[in-house]
């Protein structure tokens, strides 16, 4: 190898080892928490369940008919995510619903490389260690990951990338990274229309041609978003609606059987902000991954599609900021525009460093000193926050996940159940039955021509509350006319299969 070879490659080494050695070991904490989770039982919605039969069905080449949802309901009709389409030669060499889990880790992981190498470039190694780790760990990533997989895991990196490249003004770049953000899920059209405008706005010094080109940008993602909403969705959709619209009509989730409500009142911009208060702790927390001073920056108003469409709604479940996964896509964001603001302000000490000056005038020393400890004070908030929210995150808790002592009984309940058959489940199991089976969830089934033939059912599972459950004859009661016998019981699990 030449020398000037040598170099290179040494040069690449020293840029990037601290990145990704950074990286690794956020992806390997997450891996753990996730494996951790696996091994307790853990199930905390159904949708892990539901991903890997989208998934499963990608693999095939199929469709992603997910009856877990509803009888040959198709989840493209739920949210519009076909980028999950690429998971699927993963899933097939690799069948199983961990396998998703593990792979929102790698991708959170990934999307620490580039953040944290801006940080080094603008504050040295240890600004890589500091923002890196503290954007890695940050709030709605860990919230993320403890609710399991969600589509959103996959615009994680590509935010982080774009918001990097529009920080280094790579304008091509950062649209390319965005971009398929609206393969993502439908509501991120209009993040990419608001990146279009941020582009704009920091390109308005660059003539009339690339303010257009920024704008055009922007009209793509506004074109795609009303699109996927009003084409796309309602036209997939079993129930004929955008599921999650705003006017009350998606009740149900756009399942067959669904109903609808009467549109709500929309409540004033003071309320939508600040009612229920959650809101405002969840924009407080959000400001500080920024740095505070990072909500300056315009790469920042990509928060603001993401969390009108949630303080807008009717969940309390999207207003808070310490679990679920609707704050996911928010940290990239925030940690980009703190990292463009500390890049404006170092600007004049890089620029002062670059000149053939031999000497530098003592006040402008004094005032690139001034800029720096201003810079790093900055860096410092999103570390603070999270060190004073920790106990309520998710990874706070991951020493107390230990192997659920019923995990014999579980794996015996699945061996019971033959691959290719079809099963009705409530949650505890219900993605650990996916793999080479046909999955129904526990009142789903109502429109189904053929009973499943197999009920699984964990009389601990939350889904059923205090409520005492007997599989045989909640299974004969949720199918009329046909009768079901115990083929497996212990530890509360109860497996039945259809006898008539």
């Amino acid at each position: 190898m030449k020398g000037p070879d040598r170099l290179a490659v040494r040069r690449l080494v020293e840029t990037w080892w601290l990145p990704t050695v950074i990286a690794c070991a956020v992806g390997a904490l997450y891996v753990c928490y996730s494996v951790a989770q696996w091994r307790a039982l853990v199930a905390p919605s159904w949708d892990l369940g539901i991903f890997a039969e989208a998934v499963q069905a990608y693999s095939r080449f199929e469709a992603p008919i997910v009856p877990i949802k509803g009888p040959g309901y198709n989840l493209l009709g739920d949210h519009f995510h076909p980028i999950l389409a690429l998971l699927g030669p993963i899933f097939r060499l690799f069948p199983s619903a961990l396998t998703l889990l593990v792979v929102q880790d790698l991708l959170i992981a990934a999307s620490v490389l580039p953040i944290a190498r801006l940080a080094q470039r603008l504050l040295g190694r240890g600004g890589a260690l500091l923002v890196g780790l503290a954007y890695g760990l940050g709030w709605g990533l860990q919230g993320a990951v403890g609710v399991q997989f969600h589509e959103v895991c996959m615009a994680v990196p590509l935010l982080a990338f774009g918001g990097v490249a529009f920080v280094d003004q790579r304008w091509g770049a950062c649209m390319a990274w965005l971009a398929p953000l609206v393969l993502v899920k439908e509501d991120l059209g209009l993040t990419v229309f608001v990146a279009g405008l941020a582009l704009a706005w920091r390109r308005r010094g660059e003539g009339r041609s690339a303010v257009l080109r920024s704008i055009a940008y922007a009209l793509f993602g506004i074109v795609a978003f009303v699109l996927t909403v009003k084409v796309l969705l309602p036209a997939i959709n079993p129930a004929g609606t955008w599921a999650y619209s705003l006017d009350g009509a998606a009740t149900g989730a756009g399942t067959p059987t669904g109903g609808t409500t009467a549109a709500r009142a929309i409540p004033s911009l003071w309320d939508i902000l600040t009612t229920p208060s959650v809101k405002l702790v969840t924009l407080i927390v959000l400001a500080a991954g920024a740095g505070f001073v990072g909500t300056a920056s315009p790469w920042f108003a990509l928060v603001a599609p993401t969390l009108a469409w949630r303080f807008a709604g009717s969940l309390e479940s999207y207003y808070g900021w310490d679990s679920w996964h609707y704050n996911a896509v928010l940290v990239p964001i925030a940690a980009c525009s703190l990292l463009d603001l500390i890049d404006q302000w170092l600007a004049p000490e890089r620029a002062d460093a670059d000149s053939a000056a031999q000497s530098r005038d003592e006040a402008t020393a004094s005032s690139n000193l001034g800029w720096r400890v201003a810079a790093w004070a900055a860096a410092c908030v999103p570390a603070a926050s999270l060190a004073l929210t920790a106990s309520s995150l998710p990874l706070w808790h991951l020493p107390d996940l230990k192997e659920d002592p019923r995990m014999a009984a579980a794996l015996g309940a699945l061996d019971a159940v033959p691959e290719g058959v079809s099963v009705e489940t409530d949650t505890t199991l219900l993605a650990r039955l996916v793999p080479g089976r046909e999955v129904y969830w526990v009142g789903t089934t109502g429109t189904v021509d053929t009973p499943p033939e197999y009920v699984v059912i964990d009389a601990r599972s939350y889904a059923w509350g205090d409520q005492q459950v007997d599989a045989e004859s909640w299974g004969s009661a949720a199918h009329p006319g046909h009768s079901y016998e115990t083929v497996y019981a212990k530890q509360g699990f109860r497996v039945v299969r259809r006898t008539s």
